[in-house]
């Protein structure tokens, strides 16, 4: 996957841009796996909670910082992961939310993100729904 890291240094803001060509979910299970790797070898999130927030509008899947209780979003470190050719393939909103949240817990199944839960809690929300743990 293709990435690209944009910082405004004066604020503090980073936001590591990844570009899927995924069109089948064992590929995007793989790139959210990637992810994860990424996360957790560079230490890119300080936060000890993580919210995979799903935006199937954009076809995107956004990885902040974030604390349940207060309901913030810790967004100066983001993850984004833009899937435009499965978007493209499916074109339906309920259908990528769905495909997203299967893959993203298929890829907290593997070492990695057995890795990732150790660290973080982790909460994923849709543009319609409100956070919810990640089972």
């Amino acid at each position: 996957m293709k990435y690209i890291l944009t910082e405004k240094k004066e604020t503090g803001f980073k936001l590591l841009s990844f570009q899927s060509k995924s069109t089948l979910e064992a590929e995007i299970i793989n790139d959210i796996i990637y992810v994860l790797r990424k996360i957790h070898n560079e230490q890119l999130i300080n936060e000890n909670q993580l919210l995979f927030y799903i935006d199937a509008t954009n076809g995107s899947l956004f990885i902040s910082g974030y604390n349940h209780n207060t309901l913030k979003v810790f967004d100066n470190n983001t993850i984004a992961i833009d899937f435009p050719e499965y978007w493209e393939a499916v074109n339906n909103a309920g259908e990528f939310d769905e495909t997203i949240i299967d893959s993203i817990n298929q890829a907290f199944k593997s070492d990695i993100g057995k890795t990732t839960r150790n660290n973080y809690t982790v909460y994923y929300q849709t543009e319609t729904d409100v956070a919810e743990p990640l089972n």
